[in-house]
């Protein structure tokens, strides 16, 4: 859709919120003054926030974090391109160029305790786990391959967490910390099985609370089809036991992905590889579109801390505080996604 915003042309998706607009805007700008004001295209439309096809990946990537992005993509920890990486509103190379500098650097270890939702045992990142001690796109691929501990991964579904970060606790222990990362989604991904044409027993999916079908789950599709997050659930139920006034399965909206991430946690933790596992979100601070189902989920836990929320510009902040090498990157970033 064409639209004038301050007298500029801009041509964005037809759908977008307040705050998604000022997101799409604010990047677009920094795409048209630092690398192209070319379009690209989808569906046959013309697009800013889209690069042209004969742009490379790493081309909204931090410069400097290159050569060890590209290590890592060679690497057994190589995550798998988002349908939208060629977009410079990507979520996920903004959750690369958030996270991958920081967990680089060497003052990590005085950083990261510093971020509201870091474990309170955190003593160091494990650099001998995983890639450098974090990774991206983590479904568990380093205690069970295939269909991963959740028994749902494969190339085109399964869940997983934007960031993984491997550390060691006060005791010495081995943990896990996961985070999901959003920049300017509206919602945390729906359930699949809700939306599945395949699904026949939809109805259960309004008719049945979450009770229910941990009594009986095969009143889910998923677990129909072999996923593990009732079997799961059932084996933590005591975790989920708050009043949130949700008709029917409350995963079936926006909690979906905040419960299948913290399920993949609490399986991960089950295996004894990791002393704990602990979840969080990070989002855009100026986004509050996600709030509702944050605070739902919080509400539906009980405030259990092991599900925590911080935004950007708390990294952001700490960063500033705390560490001179990384100011490059902390004005680069905040020229990109700061506002």
């Amino acid at each position: 859709m064409e639209k004038t915003i301050n007298g500029v042309k801009y041509y964005l998706p037809s759908n977008l919120t307040l705050e998604q607009k000022a997101i799409y805007v604010h990047i677009i700008d920094w795409k048209r003054k630092n690398i192209t004001t070319e379009r690209g295209m989808y569906k046959g439309h013309e697009y800013d926030a889209i690069f042209p096809n004969d742009t490379t990946i790493p081309t909204m990537i931090y410069g400097p974090i290159i050569p060890v992005w590209e290590e890592m993509q060679r690497s057994n920890f190589a995550y798998k391109l988002h349908k939208f990486a060629y977009h410079a509103v990507s979520s996920q190379t903004a959750c690369i160029n958030l996270f991958m500098p920081l967990l680089l650097s060497k003052d990590v270890d005085r950083i990261l305790p510093m971020i509201p939702g870091c474990p309170s045992n955190f003593s160091k990142i494990a650099r001998d786990k995983l890639f450098h001690g974090f990774c991206f796109e983590y479904w568990g691929q380093d205690i069970k391959q295939g269909a991963g501990v959740l028994n749902d991964h494969s190339q085109s579904a399964g869940t997983d967490a934007d960031v993984a970060i491997a550390y060691y606790n006060i005791e010495g222990k081995l943990c896990l910390w996961l985070i999901e990362h959003k920049l300017s989604e509206k919602e945390f991904t729906i359930c699949g099985a809700y939306k599945s044409k395949a699904n026949k027993l939809k109805t259960n999916c309004t008719q049945y609370n979450l009770i229910s079908i941990t009594k009986e789950p095969q009143k889910c599709y998923y677990h129909m089809i072999g996923y593990k997050y009732w079997d799961t659930l059932k084996r933590n139920l005591d975790i989920f036991k708050g009043s949130i006034g949700i008709e029917g399965c409350p995963f079936k909206d926006g909690l979906n992905q905040l419960w299948r991430n913290q399920i993949l946690a609490l399986a991960l933790q089950e295996t004894g590889i990791y002393s704990m596992v602990t979840f969080s979100v990070c989002h855009h601070a100026k986004s509050t579109m996600l709030d509702k189902s944050i605070n739902k989920y919080k509400a539906l836990i009980c405030g259990n801390r092991m599900f925590c929320c911080f935004t950007n510009y708390d990294v952001l902040n700490i960063v500033y505080k705390l560490n001179h090498d990384l100011q490059e990157w902390m004005q680069w970033y905040k020229d990109v996604y700061y506002f």
